[in-house]
């Protein structure tokens, strides 16, 4: 993550409870057309981030599975979530061929594991969560959000109880 970020802040160490509720909490921010970089090595929170914010949004946390093998499963929450999963693609094109017209549209919410791989496409226009394993039980946790929609989280979120980096 780059330094001296203006929209990035730490959230802190997080257990897998803490991580469902701030994503719970996250979800109430989000607006349509909204696009979640997931990035994180492999089981280092990004599914369990989805779960928090799929029940954050009206849904059982049952209904999330990783998208490794589907590529994109869909959850028809107060909000539709496209829940995608970049390790898979082979660039843009793919992309386009899994979202189709729906990020044309900006209806719903896309979160995008492995986003990294393919956050070019998005340029500056997406929220980034970081993942890193800390230990088995804790992750630390990082959000970078785009400049203009900075205010929105700031609000939202009471960003004054985490460390603005």
């Amino acid at each position: 993550m780059e330094t001296g970020c203006e929209s990035c802040f730490e959230l802190g160490i997080l257990t897998e409870k803490e991580l469902k509720s701030f994503a719970r909490t996250f979800s109430q921010c989000l607006a349509e057309g909204d696009v979640i970089i997931l990035s994180g090595e492999i089981g280092s929170g990004k599914t369990t981030f989805v779960r928090g914010l799929v029940t954050g949004l009206g849904c059982s946390e049952e209904i999330v599975t990783s998208p490794t093998f589907t590529l994109m499963n869909v959850y028809a929450c107060s909000k539709t979530v496209y829940h995608l999963d970049a390790y898979r693609l082979n660039g843009i094109e793919d992309v386009f061929y899994v979202l189709e017209g729906e990020i044309e549209d900006r209806n719903g919410v896309f979160v995008i594991e492995w986003g990294n791989l393919i956050d070019s496409y998005f340029i500056e226009d997406v929220i980034t969560v970081f993942f890193e394993h800390e230990d088995e039980k804790h992750r630390k946790v990082r959000l970078r959000v785009p400049s203009k929609r900075v205010s929105r989280f700031r609000r939202c979120l009471n960003f004054g109880e985490y460390k603005e980096q």
